[in-house]
Formats: C-alpha cells, sequence, structure tokens
C-alpha cells in the first residue's frame, strides 16, 4: 500500500468531495420541486435545468476546473452554488409543507425570490467557465443552455391564483368574514390547488396555519403572527368546522387591517410614520435610509419624487396607537385567562405575554383586581412552568402598590424567590423582586430572616453590574437591623457593619465587636473597617463604665492590629493610648481588662516605626518617664502573668524608643528587679526579662548596665548558666546577644567569662551549622541563636582582649566561621567577617613584631627559628606536614595554630563572594578582613597579590559599581593599596579606569579615585582632583 500522499492529493479529494456535495443538493432540489402547486410551468422548467447541471456535473472532472481556475476561486464558488441550491430547496421545502392558503397569499414573494435565487445560480455557474475546458461538445451544450434557462427563466403565477391572493388580502383587510363569501372563496382556493373544499382541507389549513402561527409568535415575529390569526379567522368563517370553545384566536381580531399600519420598507408595525409626496406612508427611520442610499423613488408607487420631503402623518399614528391599545387590552384578557387555565404550555405563553405588560401602571392595576397573585406566587414551586417571567410579573406587581406587596409575602413568596438567588437566569429577577418587597420595613424583616438570604445577597455583590447594585441596594435596606449588618459581615460585606456601629448605642457596639472577634477578617475586609468613625467609635468604648464593653473592645482591638492599616488609625485616633494607660493606672480596674489593654498596647507599639514616636502624641505620653515608671512598677507589684506582659511591652518600646531604653537604664531600682527576675522560677519572666536587658542596651556605649560586684558575679555567672544548661533556644539566643553586649572596658566580665564555659557553648553553636549539613538527623539551630552566639564571639575576638583571643584560637573555630560566611543570613555573615578580621587583625600585628620567613627560604628556616620568634604561641600542635605547607604571604609565621590567616584558612575566596553580594554590611566587613592582609609593609606585595590571585579586583569593582555609599570608600582605600603594588594597567583589569572615572562624578568618592588612578598614571599629579 502506498502510503506517500502529498497535501495536493489531499486537497483534490476535499474539493471532490464537495464537487460531489454541490451534485447531491442538486438531485435533492429537482425531487423536492415535483408537485408543487404553484405556478406549475416555471417549476417544472427550473426542474429540467437543475437536471441538466446534475449531467453537467457528473461529465466534468473537478480537478480541470481546479488547474483553470485556482483551488481556492474553485472551492469558494462552489460553497456559494451549493448554498444557493440549498436556499432554493428550503423555498420549495416550505412552499410544500405550508399552508397552502398562505402560500396563495405570499405567492408573489416566493416567486420572486425563486426567480432571484435562479439568476443567482446562472451567473455562478458562469462563473467556472467550464466551456472553456476540454470537454465534449454536448456537455458544452448542456452548460451554456443551462445558463441561458436559468436566467431567463420567469417565476410567475396564474391570472386566477393572483386574483385569489388580491381576494383573499381584501377580504382579511376589510373583516368580510361571513359564511356567504368566506364559502365563495374556499372554492376558488381548492380550485387552485386542486383539491375539494370539505372539511378535510379546512381541518387540514387551520392545523396548518395554527402551528405556523405559534412559531411566528415564539420568534416574536408579531406581524406575521396577527395575519395567520387573521387567515384563521377566514377559515372559521365558512363554518365548515365549528370553532372550539376554548379557542382564543377571536379574542386576539385586528381592529384595522393589519397592512396599513405596516411600513412597506421594514415590513414591521410603525411608530412614527410618514407621508413622501406620493402620499404612501412609511416608517420614519426606514424612509430616511432608503433616501440615504441615494434612492428618489416611492418604494410602494415607483414614481420619481421632485423632493424627497417628508410629513408626519398624525392621523395613522392615531389609528396605530389606538389599534395598539385595543390589541394590548386583548393580549391581557387572553394573559390572564391564560394564567388562570389549567395547561402549563398555555400559562407559560401567558406568563411571556404578561411580563410585558405588567411594566404598565394601567395593567398592574387590573391585575391586582383580578387577584391571581396567589396563583402568580405558586408558580414559583413548579419547574416546568417560566420561573424568570414568574418573577418578572412579581417585581413590577410589587413596585405597582403596597397592597401588592402584601398580598405577595402573604402568599409565601419571599422563601420561593430566595431560593432562586441561587440559579443565574432566575437569581437576575428574583433581586428585582427582593428590591422592591424590601423597601419597606417589615417586609425587609422576613428578608433577612429567610434562610440564606444574606449569604446570597452577598454573593450577588460579585454579579455583574446590574445586578450588584440590586443586590447592594436590599442590603442596604436590610441594614436597620444589627443581627442582619453581622450576618453581612461575616459573609465579608463590612460596609453596612461600619455604617451600624457608628451610629449605634454602646451595647449595639459591644454585640457588634463581640461578633468581630470571631469573623475571618480579609484584605478587602480591612479596606471598609479603615473608617475613621468605625474606630473611633471603637475607641470611645473604653470609655464605657461596663466592664463587658471594655472587653469586647479590647478583644477586637487585638483582631483588627493583625491588619497594619488598622494598628495605624488607631495610633492617630488621640485617645487611644490615653485610655489605655487610664485603664492600666486605675487602681479598681479588673485585673484581667489590665492585662488586655497592657496586649494591646504592646501590638500597637510592634506596628510601628522608631520615627512615629515623634509623631502620635499617644506614643509621646507612652514613652514619658511617668508611664514607664508606671510600667517598670507594676512588673514588681503584679502577678506573674501580668508581669510577663508589662514585659514584653518594655520590650517592644525599648526597641522602638532610645528615650525608653535610657529611661529603664538609669532606674537602678528596675535594672536589679530584672536581674532578680533571672533568678525568678517561671521560665517567661526570666526570658522576657533577659528581652528586656537585652533590648535597653542597644546602640548603648556602655553595653549592658551590671550591678557592683558581688552581684555583678551572680548575674554573669547566671546569664553564662543560661546559654550553656538552658534546654530553650530561644533563652539561649538571649543570654547569647547580653554576652555580646557586654561592657568591653570591663576587666572584671572578662576574668568571669574565662573561667565560664560560654566559649565552649559559643563554639558548640557555632559548629553545628556545620554538622546540620553534614547530619540530617541533628536538630537544626535557628538562625537566631547562631546570631547572637556569633555577636558573643566577637565580645572574645576583641584585638585588646588577647587571652579571649588565644582561647578562640584553640578551638579551631576558623572552617566554621568561614562555612557561615558562605551559607548563611546577612547578619551572620556580617558577624563571621568581623570576627575573621579581628583574628586576622591580631595575628597581622603579631607578625609585624617579628622576622617573617620568605617562602622561598622555607625549606631552610629550622623550627629552633620560629619558636624564638614566637615565644608565646603553642608550637604543640604543628606537625611536619603543616610545615611542609607554608602560606604564600606570611610563610612559617602561619605555622602557628594560635595564630590566624585569612589566605591559610582559605577564606579569601568566601570573602570575595561576600563582596558580591547585595548586603552592604556584609560588604564592609568582609572589606575590613581584607584590609588586615595589608597592614604589614614587608608582607604588603605578597598580600596584594593574594587578593588579586583570588578575584579580588573583579570583586571590588563590584563594591565600587553598585555598593552602598558606605562601603565604596573601604573599596577605594582597599584598591590603592592594591595598585600601588600591582599593575593595574594589564589588559586584564581593562574594566578597572571606566568604574574609577565614573566615581569621579560622585562627589564623595572622587578624591580617591583620583588617586588611584594617578598610580595607574591615567590622570598627572598636578590634575585638579588633586
Amino acid at each position: 500500500m502506498d502510503f506517500n500522499i502529498g497535501i495536493e492529493d489531499v486537497g483534490a479529494a476535499a474539493l471532490q468531495e464537495l464537487w460531489n456535495r454541490v451534485t447531491l443538493q442538486a438531485m435533492e432540489l429537482v425531487g423536492e420541486t415535483r408537485d408543487v402547486v404553484l405556478a406549475k410551468d416555471s417549476f417544472q422548467e427550473f426542474s429540467g435545468s437543475m437536471s441538466q447541471l446534475i449531467n453537467v456535473l457528473q461529465a466534468v472532472d473537478a480537478r480541470m476546473v481546479e488547474a483553470k481556475l485556482g483551488s481556492e476561486f474553485t472551492k469558494t464558488t462552489l460553497q456559494k452554488l451549493n448554498s444557493l441550491l440549498h436556499q432554493a430547496c428550503d423555498v420549495i421545502k416550505d412552499c410544500r409543507s405550508g399552508s397552502r392558503l398562505r402560500l396563495i397569499l405570499h405567492s408573489s414573494r416566493v416567486l420572486a425570490q425563486m426567480q432571484e435565487l435562479a439568476k443567482e445560480i446562472a451567473k455562478t455557474i458562469s462563473s467556472f467557465q467550464l466551456v472553456n475546458l476540454s470537454i465534449g461538445l454536448n456537455v458544452k451544450t448542456m452548460i451554456a443552455n443551462v445558463t441561458n434557462k436559468l436566467g431567463t427563466v420567469e417565476f410567475q403565477s396564474s391570472t386566477a391564483i393572483e386574483r385569489i391572493s388580491s381576494e383573499i388580502e381584501n377580504s382579511i383587510k376589510q373583516e368580510r368574514n361571513n359564511h356567504k363569501s368566506a364559502m365563495k372563496l374556499l372554492m376558488k382556493i381548492a380550485e387552485a390547488v386542486g383539491a375539494s373544499e370539505n372539511t378535510s382541507l379546512v381541518q387540514q389549513e387551520l392545523a396548518i396555519l395554527k402551528q405556523e402561527k405559534e412559531d411566528m409568535e415564539a420568534q416574536k415575529k408579531q406581524a406575521e403572527a396577527l395575519q395567520l390569526s387573521q387567515l384563521i379567522q377566514l377559515l372559521y368563517s365558512t363554518e365548515i368546522v365549528t370553532r372550539p370553545v376554548d379557542d382564543n384566536t377571536n379574542t386576539r381580531r385586528q381592529y384595522y387591517p393589519i397592512d396599513s399600519f405596516l411600513c412597506p420598507l421594514s415590513h414591521e408595525l410603525m411608530t412614527e410614520p410618514v407621508a413622501i409626496l406620493c402620499g404612501h406612508s412609511f416608517e420614519k427611520k426606514a424612509i430616511q435610509e432608503h433616501f440615504e442610499r441615494g434612492e428618489t423613488v416611492c418604494p410602494t408607487c415607483k414614481e420619481e419624487l421632485p423632493s424627497l420631503h417628508i410629513t408626519p402623518n398624525l392621523s395613522l399614528r392615531g389609528s396605530i396607537q389606538e389599534w395598539r391599545q385595543r390589541d394590548m387590552d386583548l393580549k391581557f384578557q387572553a394573559a390572564i385567562e391564560g394564567i388562570n387555565s389549567d395547561e402549563e404550555s398555555t400559562q407559560n405563553v401567558a406568563l411571556e405575554e404578561m411580563k410585558s405588560l405588567l411594566r404598565t401602571p394601567l395593567y398592574a392595576a387590573k391585575f391586582s383586581e383580578e387577584k391571581p397573585i396567589p396563583k402568580l406566587v405558586g408558580f414559583l414551586k413548579n419547574k416546568r412552568l417560566n420561573t424568570a417571567a414568574t418573577l418578572k410579573c412579581l417585581s413590577c406587581l410589587a413596585r405597582h402598590s403596597e397592597e401588592c406587596k402584601d398580598s405577595i409575602v402573604k402568599a409565601g413568596a419571599i422563601h420561593l424567590v430566595v431560593k432562586h438567588l441561587y440559579k443565574d437566569e432566575a437569581g437576575h429577577n428574583a433581586i428585582a423582586v427582593l428590591l422592591e418587597l424590601s423597601s419597606r420595613e417589615a417586609i425587609a424583616e422576613e428578608i433577612g430572616r429567610a434562610k440564606n438570604s444574606i449569604p446570597l445577597l452577598v454573593s450577588m455583590l460579585h454579579w455583574e453590574r446590574d445586578v450588584l447594585k440590586k443586590a447592594h441596594k436590599v442590603l442596604q435596606n436590610l441594614s436597620f437591623n444589627t443581627h442582619f449588618v453581622v450576618k453581612m459581615a461575616e459573609c465579608g460585606y463590612f460596609r453596612p457593619f461600619v455604617c451600624r456601629f457608628s451610629e449605634g448605642s454602646q451595647e449595639t457596639r459591644a454585640l457588634m465587636a463581640a461578633a468581630l472577634v470571631k469573623m475571618q477578617l480579609k484584605e478587602t475586609s480591612v479596606i471598609d473597617l479603615k473608617n475613621d468613625s468605625f474606630i473611633h467609635s471603637l475607641v470611645e468604648m473604653l470609655s464605657s463604665i461596663s466592664p463587658a464593653c471594655k472587653s469586647a473592645c479590647l478583644q477586637a482591638f487585638k483582631k483588627l492590629m493583625a491588619h497594619s492599616a488598622i494598628s495605624k488609625q488607631l495610633l492617630a485616633d488621640p485617645k487611644t493610648i490615653p485610655l489605655l494607660l487610664g485603664l492600666i493606672s486605675h487602681v479598681m480596674s479588673d485585673p484581667y481588662l489590665k492585662e488586655e489593654a497592657v496586649e494591646v498596647l504592646t501590638l500597637l507599639v510592634r506596628a510601628t516605626e522608631p520615627c512615629d514616636f515623634q509623631t502620635f502624641e499617644g506614643l509621646k505620653e507612652l514613652q514619658s518617664e511617668h508611664s514607664i515608671g508606671l510600667f517598670l512598677h507594676l512588673i514588681s507589684a503584679s502577678e506573674t502573668r501580668a508581669t510577663i506582659k508589662f514585659l514584653q511591652l518594655l520590650v517592644g518600646l525599648s526597641c522602638k524608643s532610645e528615650q525608653v531604653r535610657e529611661l529603664i537604664r538609669l532606674d537602678d531600682d528596675a535594672i536589679a528587679h530584672l536581674y532578680s527576675c533571672l533568678e525568678n522560677g517561671q521560665p517567661a519572666v526570666r526570658r522576657w526579662a533577659m528581652e528586656l536587658v537585652y533590648s535597653i542596651s542597644n546602640c548603648n556605649l556602655g553595653g549592658v548596665p551590671l550591678p557592683p560586684m558581688p552581684r555583678k558575679e551572680a548575674v554573669i555567672h547566671t546569664i553564662a548558666s543560661i546559654l550553656t544548661h538552658s534546654p530553650d533556644p530561644e533563652e539561649r539566643s538571649v543570654a547569647a546577644g547580653i554576652i555580646g553586649r557586654l561592657p568591653k572596658d570591663d576587666t572584671t566580665v572578662d576574668d568571669l567569662l574565662l573561667k565560664s564555659d560560654v566559649l565552649k557553648a559559643i563554639y558548640e553553636i557555632i559548629c553545628r551549622v556545620d554538622m546540620e549539613t553534614n547530619q540530617a538527623q541533628t536538630l537544626p539551630i535557628s538562625g537566631l541563636l547562631l546570631e547572637n552566639a556569633l555577636a558573643a564571639l566577637l565580645y572574645y575576638t576583641e584585638p585588646s582582649k588577647i587571652d579571649l583571643q588565644r582561647r578562640v584560637g584553640k578551638l579551631k573555630l576558623y572552617p566554621s566561621l568561614i562555612h557561615v560566611l558562605s551559607s548563611q543570613s546577612s547578619l551572620a555573615k556580617e558577624r563571621a567577617a568581623i570576627a575573621l578580621a579581628h583574628l586576622s587583625q591580631s595575628t597581622s600585628l603579631s607578625f609585624s613584631q617579628a622576622t617573617v620567613t620568605p617562602t622561598a627560604d622555607r625549606k631552610t628556616a629550622p623550627l629552633g627559628q620560629l619558636l624564638n620568634l614566637f615565644p608565646n604561641f603553642s608550637w604543640c600542635c604543628s606537625t611536619p606536614s603543616e610545615i611542609g605547607s607554608l602560606c604564600s604571604v606570611h610563610g612559617t609565621a602561619c605555622l602557628s595554630k594560635d595564630t590566624f590567616c585569612l589566605v591559610k584558612t582559605d577564606a579569601m575566596m568566601p570573602l570575595m563572594k561576600s563582596l558580591k553580594g547585595t548586603d552592604p554590611r556584609v560588604q564592609e566587613a568582609a572589606l575590613m578582613a581584607l584590609e588586615t592582609l595589608l597592614t604589614d609593609d614587608r608582607t604588603l606585595s605578597k598580600a596584594t597579590a593574594a587578593i588579586v590571585d583570588n578575584h579580588g579586583i573583579d570583586a571590588i569593582l563590584h563594591v565600587l559599581e553598585k555598593g552602598s555609599q558606605s562601603a565604596k570608600p573601604k573599596a577605594l582605600d582597599l584598591l590603592e593599596k592594591i595598585s600601588s603594588h600591582t599593575d593595574l594597567t594589564d589588559p586584564s583589569f581593562r574594566r578597572i579606569e571606566g568604574v574609577l572615572i565614573q566615581l569621579l562624578h560622585e562627589e564623595g568618592h572622587k578624591k580617591k579615585a583620583a588617586l588611584v588612578l594617578r598610580q595607574m598614571k591615567v590622570l598627572p599629579d598636578q590634575s585638579s582632583y588633586f
């Protein structure tokens, strides 16, 4: 089997399939033209042409046409031909299956339509240019015959048919529907269609006309439906068949000739009829569009018009309006009868009619007089009835009068209407009913109490604009009831809640605040709650004499302050903090309320920025000496739970306010009590007392305030014991933080730390970082504990503390510090880099006081000389392998384990990586560490080479390009020292010049940048930059 089928083959097959479909459509058309009773000769001629077309299509190969005209043109033309044949087939089917009476009436229009289609088919066939193809002569002859006959065929009805059509039209216009004239006309119709004027004919025609009338009504084709009604009346007038008792076609008889009210152009009932100069009338818009197309003849009589002037036809307009009113009266009566019937189909038709009629107050009043409202409400229970139309009717009635509202509610409509809010289409109409009903407060109460009514209404606030506006208005009508408003808020709609709260009494506010605490608040909800009036009303609850009211207010505060925007508004209210302080300081206040008030103050403080203490009056009062003194006093005078809350408040305040920190530091009694809390048996009290001690030492040059000896020793011992033995990581973290802030110039503290196991604990914490990387089962060290342990380590690595540094050197802590530098938080990296800088600085000072053995001579340097060089260092840990691997900068001076070298410990690359980071403080710490390599002039050349070899130039340039303003000077200093010992004009350092020239435009850095450029010989010595 050949599977190599190309795209061209597929296209040709598709075209052939379309060619075949056209052939089949032509065959179907030939079959349909048989037995057409109208213009038989014309249809037979048309059928013959179609038969010849079929022969042509079967004789010609589609590929020949495609080759001649192209694939796309052939395809498009075939599709058009198929569409025309299909249209002709539909017209003929309508002639055969529809009413023969209606067919005769519209014979002229049907035949004109067929003639137009025949001409279009002929034109389309001609466009194929089949006569130019290489085909037989007989086929070409058939093609010519087909196009010629189709182009010239005339579809004309006989004179008899035209006369009968005219008589039918005149009969229905002039209402000559008496028995005698109707029978005479029926005989003529029967003769024209070749049938007998008997009961069977009339019954058959009536059935077809009634069905067609229903179809027209369903399609909203009013004019056609009305004309079909008239034809039905004509047949009943023959009295061959008896009109059914329940037949209502007679109630819809037209009182005026329908054609005189229809625009000849639009075929629609005219609303603004105008007359042209020849006397014919048209719809104003239709005739204006006719003239705008350049037409200057009357569409009806074809008379050339001397002027296009139009005149309102007021008489015709009045007749149409009168007819409309009578027609609407008939429609209303029929709709009432339909609603009261027992047939569901009849009821649905009546509902469709009535929903439009009830928009007119006249018919709404008539409907209420008929009293069918209970039945209308009952329709909502029946899924087979038109719910949307029923709801529209109820909406119109509710809008009409208060009596209608009462009748609707009394019939039990509310819960039925609410149930329909679930449904998309019905929901649109159900909300309209509730909108009208809820305008009365008593009915609104029932709506609010209906099951799920409020959640459903709130959900509709997310529908399209029209429904949203109606739902919003209904909810507004329900907002008089506090319980309803709370329910709306629980569903996420807070606007009515805010308004009701601001207007309500203290009892109402207490109820609403208690409910608010239980709600879930989303960001969209908070937008509504950020209301000045609401916040002020909530704050005023603190001045209530009712403890329950105050409690609800405090609980609501805590709920709302989870959102920072609300906290700012509470701070902005001038009464918030004074009322809270009053509640705390009042002797008779409930202890529980005091605790809640302190917790609220703590949350408020946590939501502030340090600058806010200079902005908000309440915060100024909160950080006053009186307030801080009150809190410190209450720490010692309160129960354990309250003590913890006051400590938490003071921690929050001291973190944000230097004034608070200073006030606490100056209060010796308070400091003494804080340290006594460290020995308290309550872990939470001890932990928060430590937090406060740690906080007040922040930014204090004197460090942690300590009591005099011997109390100082006990305090240091307690803090050290907590760090080394506490099972609580957070408590250990605070203890480490306090140690890091101990006074730097207190030798007593140094001695006490030397005697403790603090350094061992610090070592274990920092080294656990490596263990966590290698052992998945190790309990993780928290980031804060690691950061504070590094802060404590910095106390030991201070260059002035030689004994403490020596203890650090013996612990082999460097690999862990370098690991921290590579993978931990920014603060941990900064502190690790500073620790490395301290250690490297101290070692550099030691190197500068001794003779450094050059690397080249390291094999000849006897070990005894090194021992003499560093008599104070322990060399017991040095091994032959270590002696064999010497530092490229310091040579044999790095052999001792008591010494530290950035190069020897492989810290260079992590430091360079830190320089390329984004944190400015880490960059500055790394620069400080690298600077320690360049303090000894004897090793300066090798130290700069080590920095360059470890890609230091790129790292420094990164700082100069993207670093902070505070880091750039340090980077320029480092680069200046490097430039004095390294040729920076080397092509590999091409970026340096461009970066430095850019810095010449920055006021704070241009002089240092110019110095480096002078060393690079880019700027002359006499440059204006110097």
